[in-house]
């Protein structure tokens, strides 16, 4: 069983020989790192050649997150994809761990763990943890509830994903969107639909926080706005059997899209969206949105 990491990046030179040397550290080798850098204008090039060939280096222009994980996904040879954002890192035992359970696991089509929260200060001093046992596992399917419009479970930022190529393999290549806006929300959603996997209730990762970040920074409403409208879009062009599913998605990005008071800059998406809705659902939606938007205000 051969397991390929792709790093999609854009600027994070600062932040990008973390993530490369965790895995490059790993208590079991990777078979493949594939670093796919999405136009840098910082020094992450110099960076990415300065690896040589332990790495397999992808330099392309701008197209956003997407299309550079889609690069990664179609260059990657292995069995097992796993997705590492560029300022996030692995711990050490992580693709040991992964190896064995996959291999023990075959009706697993993916497997995601937790992350730790290390801020950005603290990584050069970083202790990665050694992780002996693993005492919270859950095998998980959401298929039924997903269908029926909701999901209990909580899945884990892009780092925290992998999946067996030939399972995640129709979901490609990913919707073109220069921007973060079709990421691993829209990957791990399809998954989650599709069959199912397991949960590693224990960090294995760590997502490095800065002031960088789309997902915990000033613009994080607006961001997510612009994440679930999207991905209700076209989780449903390609999955059309969970439609309640994506349209609770796009009743929240639209309330946060009034939020954040940027309904103008998602409203062609979601329109497009509102076309494959019945009169029922769309009553459905517009009476959501409105008790969302009452109960956010009152609180």
């Amino acid at each position: 069983m051969r397991i390929s990491v792709v790093i999609p990046n854009y600027n994070y030179a600062g932040f990008l020989p973390f993530a490369i040397d965790s895995l490059l550290n790993q208590s079991t080798m990777v078979d493949e790192i594939i670093v796919v850098d999405d136009g840098s204008t910082d020094g992450s090039r110099d960076v990415i050649n300065s690896y040589g060939d332990k790495i397999i280096s992808i330099f392309q222009e701008n197209a956003g997150q997407a299309a550079a994980i889609s690069a990664g996904f179609e260059r990657a040879t292995g069995d097992i994809i796993c997705l590492l954002d560029s300022d996030d890192v692995f711990f050490t035992d992580k693709i040991r761990i992964l190896k064995d359970l996959y291999q023990g696991n075959e009706k697993a089509g993916w497997i995601f763990h937790d992350l730790l929260h290390i801020q950005a200060d603290e990584l050069a001093g970083f202790k990665y943890p050694v992780i002996n046992n693993l005492n919270n596992i859950k095998r998980i399917d959401e298929r039924k509830a997903m269908t029926n419009g909701s999901s209990g479970y909580d899945a884990p930022a892009t780092s925290g994903l992998s999946f067996r190529k030939s399972f995640i393999a129709p979901l490609f290549p990913l919707p073109a969107a220069k921007s973060i806006y079709i990421s691993d929300h829209y990957i791990k959603f399809y998954a989650l639909a599709k069959g199912p996997g397991i949960h590693i209730g224990q960090d294995l990762g760590g997502q490095i926080i800065h002031g960088g970040n789309l997902y915990t920074g000033k613009n994080a409403v607006a961001t997510r706005a612009r994440i679930f409208v999207n991905t209700g879009y076209y989780l449903f062009l390609k999955m059309p059997g969970i439609k309640r599913f994506c349209t609770n998605l796009i009743i929240e990005g639209l309330v946060s899209a009034k939020q954040a008071e940027i309904s103008n800059q998602v409203e062609i998406l979601a329109g497009q969206y509102l076309k494959f809705l019945s009169p029922v659902e769309l009553l459905y939606l517009k009476l959501k949105i409105a008790v969302k938007l009452i109960l956010r205000n009152i609180h």
